[in-house]
């Protein structure tokens, strides 16, 4: 953890120092005196960065230094608050305060200001002094090695002397016992790869290109225990039995410490098939080895890219038709193996689904029936706890089925999952993953280690969204503008990152496209370790996180810069009363609010997130602007008892995000325009969720698929086109009065990147079309139509506009719209096109080619009703006689019908041809839904049918997957009508086109069409 506190408090002292910079430029707001201060304090932190600088992990371990460095981090934290604090200071006129007796006015907030700055400068100098006075600094700059030599010499870890031990035995083993390790391997993977389909079929292609294209190495890289070598087996076992690809199979495992000696030694004994003799040289005698014949050859358990410059050499590459696969854990290691980017093979952990049906598998015939796993709630937590790391869950089936009171030892195992992996005899196979996770978690690059920590504020068994951490980030300062990108980027950057560290994974259920995540989960495995850590080890202390779950006793020692109130707490308030707040930056909360859970000694709070909260009133709401005004995130996401947003928001002069969508307010206050540094707006009242687990609810009146007549954006008023750094906005209603005011203050929203409008109708449809082709930097555009639309969006990308002004990746028209507007059948100037929602009446022939034609389009989603002449939507696009590849690049298609719905893909194998996800639904009560040609999507994972669990389209779909070796799977769902939408954020169990989009307002009728 030294580390991290170390890596904490230099990016805190370059950011401090940065906003010293800026606070003394704000003169106007400051007396003289109070410059100097801020002047003398940037000085001195400007020392403190250079003694940072040079401070490296091994001084960190010296208790003087460590304890200096947490001084620094806890300093640069309050100096940053107090800043703030001065530079958003009410600049208003004060002199009738000051004639006023002192003994009777209040304290004015510019002699607050300086009061506080003045304490800080003498506690600036007092950490400045107790470097010099401990001689943290020695004659040559750089921390006192005196010091250093004081500490006793670190003692190896258990863990150390246990890798060490191993390392040793497997150096005295003989090399023939290497030798039957690969005779064994047809024998120790029997059975099938469960939840592998996807990469086995994709695995062979890759050393198959690198031969097309002359190129011999490929690689595969996860996390220990992902299954890598497991699938690399299997290509291995079936390219022997296909027997005519290559001469040789060789099979090689990398020990460590690495000896190329010996990796040469085992490689020669099995393409010769004998021992060798002591005098012959074995690095010598593979230079050109795999030139003579063509191999398959194998290297698993690569560990530094070092060791493969070593093999490299020694082999001595030249082309041949040989095809070598490297099996390594690191992304970074496969990169510099492979001959090429696109050669290189990532293992995911399995999807939960998957890693269930493993766990059933392994304890098929033991103590444990498949039953069991089904019905036993700690059976269903324990398992995802494993990661999707098939290593995990087969050493945790083993266990638990052959124990008698496997119930009992389930539940022992599931309170302290990792411990009693990490540490109890039994699972001693799993010592290697643990020791991976150990020294992967200390090698991320230290301005990384804060993110990963950030995750462990959202529980383990929550679906999160991308975008909710990313601007948290932003708003705390955990990503900051630089001078090419903004904070928002920087998050985005760093979100993929941990993305391709497989740290954060998609949700159970999720098709993966190219678009971005939208929400994501922490790998339970990463999350469970983390957690589990020691005081001293954990990465939660670093940023001191700390949270409030079951029953906690009062205690005035709780306190920190992060604080989690979990849904299990239970809501004590003296225990509450008894937190110091005064340092706490965020409070998130799940579950129950309660009135007492604002403060006002919270005064440098800056994260507010209460999307998963529950019981949040209008009260609530008034209180929180009133005691916090440092805020820069409020998140009130889903609190459907909020119905109105006070004008006191606009006192929040730091607010940069703000997010009341799925609540009911439906009207933003004036006031919002003084807040000008608000970056994110998002809005629109709708139906509170419900309950996504519940499979008898549906978002729309499925019995006649009802179109409600209603309003779904908030009214904004003038002066909107004053927040100039909101990236994104919506969902705003521009059909009242004032609203093509609106629309021309839009054109000054330079910097949006994602913009929501409701309300267009033919009334205002030009102004809207003039005001979109002003926003360059558009990515995600959602428009709802008002039912007098007809052509109102033909004038919003002319034939004249330059596609490569045009950035959408998403496009959601909701209405329905009588026809496709003009400018989609110009599809180049749609190129960038991922995501496309649209309600139409009619879906005709010629639509279905235009849209085939998207060649980026990935997730389509449509609510229409087919052609009066021809009852059938046929996806098979033809030209001059010939199918046509369309739809190349669709994983996700979704389709509701307001008739009898009956889609077709074409008799061959053309359209649609990397489906993964087929979700289809209709609501008439007469003939029932068919789908035909389903046979030809051979990637098709899923196929749902909603509204209908009738058995002969049951029969027809099975009779379709008949003979495929690997068949999807099948859910017919048969729900309860409702009358009124259901859409929350959190509800991923139907969305569009399975929710009607309005609702209808208070007091008013919303008959179905």
């Amino acid at each position: 953890m030294a580390d991290l506190v170390l890596g904490v408090a230099k990016s805190l002292v370059e950011g401090t120092l940065s906003k010293a910079q800026s606070a003394i430029e704000e003169e106007s707001k400051l007396r003289q005196s109070t410059q100097r201060d801020l002047v003398f304090i940037a000085g001195e932190f400007h020392m403190m960065q250079s003694f940072l600088s040079i401070t490296t992990e091994e001084h960190v371990r010296n208790n003087v230094v460590r304890s200096w460095v947490t001084q620094v981090r806890d300093l640069a934290y309050d100096v940053e608050d107090s800043i703030e604090f001065v530079i958003h200071l009410d600049t208003k006129p004060d002199w009738w305060h000051r004639v006023i007796p002192s003994w009777m006015r209040p304290t004015l907030p510019l002699d607050e200001a300086v009061s506080i700055i003045k304490e800080l400068k003498v506690r600036v100098q007092d950490v400045n002094q107790r470097k010099e006075r401990y001689k943290l600094i020695s004659d040559s700059g750089g921390p006192n090695p005196v010091m250093e030599l004081t500490q006793p010499a670190t003692v190896g870890s258990p863990f150390d002397m246990l890798a060490e031990a191993r390392s040793i035995a497997r150096k005295q083993q003989d090399m023939d016992a290497l030798t039957k390790l690969v005779t064994r391997r047809d024998s120790d993977h029997q059975g099938p790869l469960i939840g592998r389909m996807s990469e086995i079929i994709q695995l062979p292609k890759y050393p198959a290109k690198a031969r097309m294209n002359g190129l011999q190495v490929m690689s595969v890289c996860g996390i220990p225990g992902a299954g890598k070598s497991a699938l690399v087996t299997n290509l291995y076992r079936n390219q022997m039995n296909q027997n005519n690809i290559y001469a040789k199979y060789i099979w090689v495992d990398v020990y460590h410490p690495f000896k190329l000696v010996d990796f040469c030694k085992s490689l020669l004994m099995q393409f010769r098939s004998r021992s060798l003799e002591t005098d012959e040289d074995p690095i010598k005698q593979c230079h050109g080895l795999l030139k003579d014949e063509q191999c398959l050859l194998v290297i698993d358990n690569l560990q530094s890219t070092e060791d493969w410059d070593l093999i490299h050499g020694a082999l001595a590459f030249r082309p041949s038709g040989s095809a070598i696969v490297v099996i390594t854990n690191e992304e970074r290691i496969a990169l510099h193996c492979a001959d090429r980017k696109d050669l290189v093979f990532h293992v995911k952990p399995l999807e939960a689904g998957a890693a269930i049906d493993l766990f059933k598998m392994k304890v098929e015939g033991s103590y444990i029936s498949v039953n069991d796993v089904e019905k036993d709630p700690v059976l269903q937590q324990l398992v995802p706890k494993c990661g999707g790391l098939p290593k995990v869950i087969v050493a945790l089936a083993d266990v638990l089925g052959q124990t008698f009171n496997w119930a009992e030892e389930a539940r022992i195992l599931n309170d302290n999952s990792v411990h009693n992996l990490e540490n109890r005899p039994e699972f001693a196979c799993l010592q290697g993953l643990f020791s991976w996770l150990h020294s992967y978690l200390g090698g991320l690059p230290k301005h990384l280690r804060q993110h990963v920590a950030y995750l462990l504020i959202f529980p383990g068994d929550r679906s999160i969204r991308r975008r909710r951490l990313v601007m948290r980030w932003g708003a705390e300062g955990y990503s900051t503008d630089c001078e090419n990108y903004t904070a928002d980027e920087n998050g985005e950057e760093l979100f993929s990152r941990l993305v391709k560290e497989t740290m954060i994974q998609p949700p159970p259920c999720t098709t993966i496209t190219n678009m971005r995540m939208d929400s994501f989960e922490v790998n339970a495995m990463f999350r469970e370790y983390m957690i589990s850590r020691p005081l001293q080890e954990n990465i939660a202390t670093a940023i001191e996180l700390y949270a409030l779950k079951g029953t906690c006793s009062p205690t005035s020692r709780r306190r920190g810069r992060h604080l989690v109130i979990e849904q299990s707490w239970d809501r004590d308030r003296i225990v509450f009363k008894n937190i110091d707040f005064s340092k706490l930056r965020s409070l998130t909360v799940f579950g129950k609010w309660e009135e007492f859970f604002i403060s006002e000694s919270m005064k440098v709070l800056r994260v507010l997130d209460l999307e998963d909260a529950s019981g949040v009133t209008n009260k609530d709401l008034k209180n929180m602007l009133k005691l916090l005004p440092c805020l820069k995130f409020l998140s009130l996401r889903g609190c459907t008892e909020i119905n109105y947003l006070p004008s006191s928001v606009g006192e929040l002069r730091q607010l940069q995000i703000l997010d009341v969508r799925y609540t009911n307010i439906v009207t933003i206050p004036a006031s919002i325009t003084k807040l000008r540094k608000l970056q994110y707006i998002r809005a629109g009242p709708t139906a509170p969720p419900e309950d996504p687990s519940a499979p008898h609810t549906v978002a729309f009146k499925l019995s006649e698929l009802c179109r409600c007549l209603q309003l779904v954006g908030v009214e904004v008023m003038s002066g909107i086109g004053e927040l100039t750094a909101l990236h994104t906005l919506g969902v705003i209603n521009i059909s009242e009065a004032g609203g093509k005011v609106i629309l021309k203050e839009l054109r000054n929203l330079t910097q949006l990147r994602k913009l929501g409008v409701s309300g267009v109708s033919k009334k205002n449809g030009k102004e809207f079309c003039s005001s979109i082709l002003c926003h360059s930097r558009l990515q995600s555009l959602s428009v709802w139509l008002n039912a007098d639309n007809e052509d109102c969006l033909d004038s919003m990308l002319p034939e004249n506009t330059n596609e490569t002004s045009i950035k959408l990746q998403s496009l959601k028209l909701y209405g329905p719209l009588e026809k496709l507007p003009k400018w989609i059948n110009k599809n180049k100037q749609l190129c960038n096109l991922k995501k496309l929602n649209l309600e139409l009446d009619i879906l005709s022939t010629n639509d279905i080619k235009v849209l085939g034609e998207l060649q980026e389009l990935c997730i389509l989603r449509l609510r229409v009703k087919p052609s009066q002449e021809d009852m059938m939507l046929n996806f098979c696009v033809v030209m001059e006689g010939v199918e046509d590849h369309s739809y190349k690049r669709i994983k996700v298609l979704e389709i509701a019908s307001r008739s009898s719905l009956q889609l077709t893909f074409g008799s061959a194998p053309r359209a649609m041809q990397n489906l993964e996800l087929l979700y289809a639904g209709c609501c008439t009560n007469g003939l029932p839904l068919q789908l035909d040609g389903l046979q030809h999507l051979f990637k098709l994972k899923e196929v749902r049918v909603i509204g209908s669990n009738d058995e002969t389209l049951k029969t027809n779909l099975e009779r379709q997957f008949a003979n495929r070796t690997s068949k999807p799977a099948l859910r017919l769902e048969n729900v309860v009508p409702r009358t009124e939408a259901t859409a929350g954020p959190n509800d991923q169990h139907y969305s569009f086109p399975f929710y009607c989009t309005t609702r209808s307002s208070p007091g008013m009728q919303s008959p179905c069409q």
